[in-house]
This record gives structure tokens, sequence and C-alpha cells, in this order.
């Protein structure tokens, strides 16, 4: 089984490093794809680098600026997809170059081809609350988090631009839904080549049709809505561990304190892991408890 490994990354370059050392065995033929914001100094630097540490790394040349909650992102996933769909693969797995893989490989490629149909491993529930997401017109979509401290200017006219798009929505017919009701969940998923494929056709159209214009996190929203259309019967949970805060916009750090937790979850991969907070996870055998459980659960 050959796994494409979708990174979208903004820094951390040493982090970055290990990450593809960790996901790349020797003993397989996986492959890791990185997209990396525009604006970052990472990406600066990666695209000074004389080669790859590894010939299975594929650094993308044509990334994006990505901006918080802005569609801008599934731009950047779509990236990803159509180089893992040129480079080849049986699965694909996106993530973010803050995770890590806390489960070694065998027991997710043994897990990946124990299923009668390749399954679809993300998030993607109703959720008529936060639909408003897709269907709104948010005109100030691409400064959603600016400071107010820093920035009161552009901040207070952030706040014009939301008056208008309340007038907006009210003169404008409704938005359409082409997949019926928009689904939610995680944008970090586990899906298989016929998915990829899908996913390869239909984004760069949605994209073309300015149907994201407006929105806010369709990260959360598209792809989950595409593929529970598709797929409804494939649908399997995400395997990972996501540490929310409750009021807050970002997941909590992981530390060594974390390993029960993530033991106890039956993930694959987790997020989000610093290792200028807490290494832990850098060192050898960091995981062995949790790959016990993995074991034992077998």
């Amino acid at each position: 089984m050959k796994i494409a490994y979708l990174i979208l990354a903004h820094d951390q370059e040493a982090q970055l490093d290990a990450l593809t050392d960790a996901l790349l065995t020797p003993e397989s033929d996986d492959i890791a794809i990185i997209h990396t914001d525009r604006r970052s100094a990472l990406w600066q630097r990666l695209r000074t680098r004389t080669a790859p540490p590894n010939p299975r790394i594929h650094i993308l040349p044509n990334p994006v600026t990505v901006r918080w909650g802005h569609h801008s992102i599934v731009t950047a996933t779509e990236r990803l997809i159509a180089t893992a769909l040129q480079e080849g693969c049986d699965f694909a797995h996106l993530l973010s170059g803050a995770d890590w893989p806390i489960v070694p490989r065998a027991t997710v490629v043994e897990a990946l081809g124990k299923a009668a149909k390749p399954p679809c491993l993300i998030e993607a529930a109703p959720d008529p609350a936060l639909e408003e997401r897709m269907q709104t017109h948010r005109l100030d979509a691409r400064w959603l988090r600016l400071d107010p401290a820093k920035d009161r200017m552009a901040y207070t006219a952030t706040w014009e631009l939301r008056r208008l798009s309340g007038w907006l929505d009210r003169v404008c017919p409704s938005r359409p839904r082409p997949w019926g009701a928009w689904r939610k969940g995680s944008q970090w998923w586990t899906l298989p080549l016929d998915a990829l494929t899908l996913l390869g056709a239909e984004l760069p159209r949605l994209r073309r049709s300015g149907r994201l214009s407006g929105t806010v996190c369709a990260d959360e929203h598209v792809i989950q809505t595409l593929i529970a259309a598709h797929f409804p019967e494939r649908l399997a949970p995400a395997r990972r561990f996501i540490d929310w805060e409750a009021g807050h916009s970002s997941p909590r750090t992981l530390t060594r304190a974390s390993i029960p937790a993530l033991a106890a979850s039956g993930a694959w991969f987790a997020r989000k892991f610093d290792a200028r907070v807490d290494p832990f996870f850098l060192e050898p055998g960091a995981f062995d408890p949790i790959h016990a459980v993995a074991r034992a659960s077998d």
C-alpha cells in the first residue's frame, strides 16, 4: 500500500523534517507532499534548498497565501491532492506540520486493508447551525483574525464590511448547495484513491465557479460534504486526536502528560505538537504505551 502524506505547514523547519523522517519509513514507498504558506519564512527557506533531503518528499512549487478561516486553505489542499494523484497513491492522510503519527504505520495499513471497501475516514456530520458559514456572504473573509489592538482602523473597516454583508444577504437569492446541506467536520482526514480522484475533479470546478468567495471556514465543510454525498456508506471516524479548549479556535499543545489520553483515543495521528514547548514526541519510544494499546486491541 502506497500512502501519500499531504502536509500543510507554515513554520518550524526542523520539526517538519523530523515529521517526514518519521512518516517515510525505509520499508515503504510512501511519499510526502508539502504545501507551505506563501507568506511564511518557512516557504522562503524550503524554496532555496538545493535538493530535498529525501527524493520521496515533494515541496509544492506554487503555494498559496493561506489566511485563517479563508477558502485559500481549500485551494492549498486542492493542490496537494492534485500532486498526490499525479504521483500515485492508494490512500492519503491530510496532516498539519504540527501533527505526529502516534501508532506504527503497520497498524494503519492493517486497519485500512481489513475493510471490504476502502473507507473514507473523515468527520462529516450534519450541522444546520453552522451552515451560515457557507450560505452567507462575508465580505471580510480575508481579514478574520485582525487584532483590534494592532490594526484598529482595519478592524473597524471589517465591521463595516460585515454590515454590508448582511445587506447583501437580504437582497441576494440563497446561495446554492451543490451537494445538499453542508456537512461539518475537522479538516484532517484519510481518504482512498477513488475519493481523491473525485476531489481532484470537483474542487477545481468549485474554485473556478467563485462559490467559495465570502465563505468562512470552508475547509471544515467542502470536502466533508463532497465525501458524504458520494460515499455515504463508507464514512468512518477520522482517527485523529485533537484536544480542543473551550472558547478557543486553536487546540491545546500536547505534552508528555497527554500520553494516557492519546493511548485511550484509538487515534492514528494527533495534533498539535511543538518541540519548543515539549519535545517528548521526538524521543525514541515516546509512544510505546500507545503502541501497546493498539496491539492489544487488534
